[in-house]
């Protein structure tokens, strides 16, 4: 919601969230972090998701063994902005709790099996038959049919082609060292309830946003003309290089590494003068030639490289206008100017925890600003913070109903 703020993109947009772990509460996170109010529905039980070590503790600050109240620091980036709603959807009252909230709801969002839904009367038809307009999002890891395979982030990698893709070619396949295929899936499912929001504005009626894992990696592999490369006999894995230019790879400094692409004759004429080796722009004046002679360019700039540091070696290109940079580990790059300036990342903190005690953790924003506004999200709720308000006021429960709900066990 946006408690007095300027306007946001989302704001009046009202979200139903039965999703859980990663794709689904991320997805909303960003419809939460653009304005929309996100009613996070979950069991009464405490999930998982929420003890999943690293742990932020109650008291302030961090802890990797569980206590009482302690809170997943993923979860916590997740669940920023949304009201937690505790209610049991296994229970039949508990799926009629849903459906009345749905009923006054715009979204609705689901990473279930495919079928889930459908047996806790949750489905797509059941919810469109209340109100034509809404709009409903099923991410999935294969589409909604009946493929049993596991969907785990790392499987989707493998299937899609993205693993085969990733890694040095004497090497085994690897996995992308951050959770690609579920960021990139609840990406695209924020993209498509955000585009049907925009047609129901056009239309007045709502609809299927049906996102799946596999399509989304393949589609990021297909980007790359992996079919011309085996065609052409271009290895699969290359590490850091590419097969189609150079130099562009990775290179060993005195202490570290920096990373390099480069895609034009002039920059490579600017590299050469730098490390005073006009014979490299002699023997290799264009694309066609660097990319034959790559492994000989590779070992010339290591040769320079690794007798510098590697802030000495990207403060050199830099002067130059050269595209290369250091690799940093995620703590070094965190303290770039320009993340610090763009307040990409905020502490985080335990929604009990004193004032002054953050986690020690930090959390991602919504990587988009509106009119140069950095906004900030509420804490995560504790489980079931915003059941009785909610319930109240947009289920009709009374009291009474309320103290009934719970002593079933159907809300918490």
């Amino acid at each position: 919601m946006n408690d007095g703020r300027q306007p946001l993109p989302l704001d009046g947009v009202r979200v139903v969230d039965v999703s859980r772990f990663v794709s689904g509460p991320l997805a909303t996170f960003f419809l939460a972090s653009m304005g929309a109010e996100v009613l996070a529905v979950e069991s009464p039980v405490p999930s998982p998701s929420r003890r999943m070590p690293p742990l932020a503790d109650p008291a302030g600050g961090a802890r990797r063994d569980y206590v009482d109240r302690a809170l997943s620091v993923p979860f916590l980036k997740r669940a920023r902005g949304k009201r937690s709603v505790a209610v049991d959807i296994r229970h039949a009252e508990g799926q009629e709790l849903v459906r009345r909230l749905v009923a006054r709801a715009d979204v609705f969002v689901e990473n279930s099996r495919p079928g889930a839904m459908r047996d806790f009367g949750l489905d797509h038809e059941v919810l469109r038959g209340h109100d034509p307009r809404l709009i409903t999002c099923a991410i999935s890891g294969y589409g909604q049919n009946d493929d049993e395979r596991s969907a785990m982030d790392v499987i989707v990698q493998a299937l899609s082609g993205a693993m085969a893709k990733t890694g040095f070619p004497d090497g085994p396949p690897l996995r992308a060292g951050i959770t690609i295929a579920d960021h990139t899936t609840a990406t695209f499912a924020a993209l498509g309830i955000v585009a049907a929001l925009g047609q129901r504005d056009l239309t007045g009626r709502g609809q299927i946003v049906d996102v799946a894992m596999l399509d989304v990696l393949t589609s990021l592999v297909f980007d790359e003309p992996v079919d011309h490369y085996a065609a052409s006999g271009i290895p699969v894995r290359t590490g850091n290089a590419d097969a189609r230019g150079a130099p562009i790879n990775s290179y060993r400094c005195a202490n570290g590494w920096v990373a390099v692409t480069c895609t034009s004759d002039g920059q490579f004429e600017r590299l050469c003068k730098l490390m005073d080796r006009a014979d490299l722009l002699d023997r290799f004046s264009d694309i066609r030639t660097r990319a034959a002679g790559a492994r000989d360019i590779d070992a010339a700039i290591e040769e320079w490289t690794s007798t510098r540091t590697a802030e000495a070696v990207e403060a050199a290109f830099l002067s130059i206008g050269f595209p290369g940079g250091r690799v940093r580990d995620p703590i070094d790059a965190a303290a770039d100017p320009a993340v610090r300036a763009r307040k990409v990342l905020e502490p985080l903190r335990h929604p009990d925890a004193p004032a002054d005690q953050p986690s020690g953790f930090l959390g991602p924003r919504l990587p988009i600003l509106f009119e140069g506004r950095v906004e900030t999200l509420g804490a995560a709720e504790p489980l079931g913070a915003s059941t009785d308000a909610v319930l109240r006021d947009l289920a009709g429960c009374d009291d009474d109903e309320l103290a009934r709900l719970r002593a079933d066990g159907v809300i918490a």
